[in-house]
């Protein structure tokens, strides 16, 4: 297939996962010699990546929608796609279809691979502007450039009347037959005005695909620099009640390990050091392949056999999947980096019980201990609600206590907002807003001051640091780059590029000389040349 050529802009809100998603579709754009350009303005194709675990990064997106649907009304070679947690059953996206008629395509990453062809078909000023499709809706006959206008098809339906499998994943179309437009095959009707010049509108012959979905990988995947995203297992067989993801990212979905080996090897021959593999709940991964007998710490084995490959990370774990011998896997393994993000959410156990997470405290701890006496120097962060249902004062001391008690490195704290489709969305939100800010804020003051004491260790200690990113602030020239327990570290770049420095630049792993620190992060000096 050959698509026409274009610049592409990719708007991504949400989690590392969305950022790995975004990565994804990245991949399959460029192979497709489209050109990627850092704002929306130039763009003919904007993709936007949303989020809707949270309330706020859902109203970031209807906010670029609201500018888009300004901005095409005075561009004919613009392209609007849409994929992310927002995109959920079929109802979610006829409402959007409806709300946003500037939206030309719905998707999820499962379907990323339908680009090439949606791009084929749509992608010229001649065509651009007709309206919203859906995967689904690729092969329907399309008016614009045609003298005598054809009716525009409805989303086909599947032929049993659903939209969904039983994860609540959208299943490839078995197309409903229709009639003839005057006599004409649907999608080959005669026309004055063509894209192709033939006399017929350009259409897709409608071919129905499989019905399971699957991670995109037509394509080489890409780093976008020295570290890299790999999602491992899809989707989420949790049923917190606050928590939309199951719902829009359907059940568990292990990738096999023979396609993420070649899939990391692409992304270190592009350049990555450093690979994160991610998932929902990272640790269930090859929990559905029973026949592969491999899990998550078998899968860091054998990505620690390729050449240049530095280091692995992993997340988000869920503690009743973080086995004892996980742990000792892990921690014997030189490429795996000493840090585990673990979140909690609440340090009360009934506040747990009403989250319906599915362990308790005790337990939480007990694996704290087990981390740290067998991973040593291993490094925590966790995730934290605030304000949830029925949240008193009293539940919320237990979470601070909790804080006070564990020591993390990094908490990731959130209000919690009500989120339509998940069971809490059915109870009262009666904690008042005024109250959940001064909660987030309490949680934020204490973790500053226990990550500052935590940092202050570091001081005159000398770190391996990979370098991300070069940065200019207040004329200087500084590089940014991360310890393998995953702390910032910010240190002079003395030339600011790794062909005149010849000692450091980016993608290089060096020793930094911690000289002072903050409750961010670590700054420094090199320590001897690279």
């Amino acid at each position: 297939m050959s698509t026409a050529q274009g610049k592409y802009h990719i708007w991504t809100v949400g989690c590392q996962m969305n950022q790995a998603d975004s990565q994804r579709v990245a991949s399959i754009l460029d192979g497709l010699g489209w050109r990627e350009v850092p704002t929306m303005d130039t763009a003919n194709l904007v993709v936007l990546n949303t989020c809707s675990v949270r309330e706020q990064p859902e109203k970031r997106a209807h906010g670029q929608l609201g500018l888009l649907s300004h901005a095409k009304r005075h561009r004919e070679d613009l392209l609007v796609a849409m994929m992310g947690c927002m995109i959920g059953n079929q109802r979610t996206i006829d409402d959007l279809k409806h709300r946003y008629p500037v939206v030309d395509l719905f998707f999820k990453v499962e379907q990323a691979d339908i680009l090439p062809r949606f791009l084929d078909e749509r992608w010229t000023p001649l065509m651009a502007g007709e309206g919203c499709v859906d995967v689904a809706d690729l092969g329907a006959a399309r008016g614009v450039g045609i003298a005598r206008a054809l009716p525009v098809l409805p989303s086909l339906q599947y032929t049993d009347g659903s939209h969904e499998d039983e994860a609540g994943l959208p299943l490839a179309p078995e197309p409903i037959p229709t009639a003839p437009v005057d006599g004409h095959a649907q999608g080959h009707a005669p026309g004055n005005h063509t894209a192709g010049g033939h006399g017929e509108a350009m259409a897709v012959n409608w071919r129905p695909g499989e019905k399971v979905l699957h991670y995109p990988t037509g394509t080489q995947a890409a780093a976008r620099g020295p570290t890299a995203w790999l999602p491992v297992v899809l989707g989420c067989n949790k049923v917190c009640s606050y928590c939309i993801v199951p719902s829009r990212r359907g059940r568990e979905r292990s990738r096999p390990l023979s396609e993420l080996v070649g899939e990391a090897r692409d992304l270190v021959a592009s350049g990555a050091r450093e690979v994160t593999l991610l998932g929902q709940t990272v640790e269930a991964y090859g929990l559905d392949l029973p026949d592969q007998h491999a899990d998550l710490a078998d899968l860091m084995g054998a990505l620690s056999d390729i050449g240049g490959l530095e280091r692995i990370r992993f997340m988000t774990s869920y503690p009743r999947h973080f086995t004892d011998k996980l742990i000792h896997q892990m921690a014997a393994l030189p490429k795996v980096c000493e840090h585990v993000n673990i979140p909690v959410q609440h340090g009360d156990d009934g506040m747990l019980t009403r989250m319906r997470r599915g362990y308790g405290l005790a337990e939480y701890r007990a694996l704290i201990d087990r981390l740290r006496a067998w991973w040593p120097g291993v490094s925590l962060s966790t995730d934290v609600i605030v304000g949830f249902c029925g949240e008193s004062e009293e539940e919320f001391q237990h979470t601070l206590d909790l804080l006070e008690e564990i020591r993390f490195d990094v908490v990731h704290v959130a209000a919690y907002s009500p989120r339509p489709g998940t069971l809490a969305f059915k109870w009262p939100d009666d904690v008042p807003m005024e109250v959940k800010k001064r909660r987030l804020h309490a949680v934020e003051d204490a973790q500053e001051r226990i990550s500052r004491e935590l940092n202050q260790a570091y001081v005159g200690r000398t770190e391996p640091v990979l370098i991300e990113e070069h940065l200019i602030q207040h004329g200087r020239h500084l590089w940014r780059g991360r310890t393998r327990t995953n702390r910032l570290v910010f240190f002079p770049a003395v030339r600011p590029s790794a062909m005149d420095a010849g000692e450091a630049g980016v993608g290089t792993t060096v020793p930094v000389r911690i000289e002072r620190t903050s409750a961010w992060s670590l700054q420094g000096a090199l320590a001897t040349p690279a």
